[in-house]
């Protein structure tokens, strides 16, 4: 696989969604999410997305730049329209609006409709937790994305629909960050694993019979199978509570009879809490961290293993792609150039 690293990625990415129409800031904006997946490691939701993100943008369906727009603004609360702003700077827009009403109230809540691809969700709790905030947020696909089976269904009737939470540690560069889908595994993963020829584990994907299935690809067919909600009865409950928040809240939409699957579109719910508000912040730090180095000091089940604490895997794995770069699968490096290409930009190989 071709190996390339993030300054290059980034700056490949940025010249191609400037040749596409979107503004500097969005362009930027919306490269570094990607990429800074790849740097910790969710590959699903990296530079893998480019193209897709490209082709929304020349077909109208993305805007190129920022059209985010308040339609109701309350103490605490906030409802946005983002009219198909690109979901990275929608996400960190909304945080950010969350944040600031967190600091003058103790909580702030946003809500938003009409947003691509939010992109790896985990990011925007992940900068809410190092303003020494606790941050979550999930989203939908306002009703299309219909990927997973409902627990004791053998029909896609659900969205991968993730959930996020951020906080902070008093230790330096340390956040906890819990970012998951309610399916047994992102669609985004299960697609880069048919793309690598890789097999999936049992219990994840069942085919278009209802059979569990290794093959990635019984996913999408024909005919197509179905993701399995996480945990059982317990995946399937938090995915509607999500829609719930996500779908009906913003009044972007939820599950429903549609007539596509795939779709750039999302809604997302936002909540940020000011820790200060209740306690100092230092105390609580200090409450987590000794947490943690309690749970993570148990013995290993096997020797030379670690006990990690959420996000601990991202954050080295970010510090060692930095360094090491980003492996691109082949299929998805040619993808790219051949975007590039039509694009007219010049990509170096």
């Amino acid at each position: 696989m071709p190996l390339k690293s993030h300054l290059e990625l980034k700056q490949l990415g940025s010249r191609m969604m400037l040749a596409a129409g979107a503004q500097e800031p969005v362009a930027q904006r919306v490269v570094e999410h990607l990429v800074e997946s790849n740097l910790v490691g969710i590959d699903s939701h990296g530079i893998i997305r480019l193209p897709d993100y490209i082709s929304w943008l020349i077909a109208g369906k993305a805007a190129g730049d920022n059209r985010l727009e308040v339609l109701q603004d309350r103490d605490a609360t906030c409802l946005v329209d983002a009219h198909f702003t690109y979901g990275a700077v929608a996400g960190s827009e909304a945080s950010r609006l969350a944040a600031e009403k967190a600091r003058r109230h103790g909580v702030g809540m946003v809500s938003v409709k009409n947003s691509t691809h939010t992109g790896r969700i985990g990011e925007y709790v992940e900068h809410l937790a190092a303003d020494g905030l606790i941050g979550f947020f999930c989203c939908n696909a306002q009703g299309y994305g219909q990927f997973v089976a409902p627990w004791g269904g053998k029909e896609a009737r659900l969205t991968t629909n993730p959930l996020a939470w951020g906080f902070p540690s008093g230790q330096q560069n340390r956040v906890i960050v819990v970012d998951m889908a309610t399916s047994a595994a992102p669609e985004g993963r299960i697609r880069l694993k048919s793309r690598r020829g890789e097999s999936i584990p049992p219990g994840q994907v069942i085919d278009a019979k209802g059979r569990d299935t290794s093959d990635p690809q019984d996913l999408f067919g024909p005919p197509p199978g179905a993701i399995l909600p996480f945990g059982q009865h317990k995946g399937y409950a938090l995915a509607l509570v999500v829609e719930m928040l996500s779908g009906a809240l913003s009044g972007g939409g939820c599950l429903r009879p549609v007539d596509q699957k795939y779709t750039h579109e999302n809604s997302f719910f936002v909540l940020a809490i000011d820790i200060e508000s209740v306690r100092p912040l230092v105390d609580v730090s200090e409450a987590i961290d000794n947490m943690l180095d309690y749970v993570t000091g148990s013995a290993p089940i096997a020797d030379g293993q670690e006990v990690l604490f959420p996000y601990e895997r991202e954050q080295r794995e970010r510090q060692h792609r930095k360094v090491a770069g980003i492996e691109v699968e082949q299929p998805t490096w040619n993808q790219i150039v051949e975007t590039a290409e039509s694009l007219g930009v010049a990509v170096k190989q």
